[in-house]
């Protein structure tokens, strides 16, 4: 498994592609949309969260686990 917060540092240090590569990875590895939305949480962005950040990772998670990702 990977450290928590892996994402933080470089070259991983840019908060939304590191999400959407958290996201990926989870999905590669057989998460569904709620498992991952679960894990999500432990990796904020560093200014907390809002709604815009709340629907870019619920976007992100949606579209990673589509089937076959139309």
């Amino acid at each position: 498994m990977m450290h928590q917060n892996w994402f933080m540092f470089s070259p991983h240090n840019n908060w939304m592609a590191s999400i959407v590569s958290l996201v990926h990875w989870h999905a590669q590895h057989g998460r569904n949309y709620s498992e991952i939305m679960k894990v999500v949480p432990n990796y904020g962005p560093l200014s907390g969260w809002d709604d815009e950040t709340k629907q870019f990772v619920k976007l992100a998670a949606k579209i990673a686990t589509s089937e076959e990702n139309e």
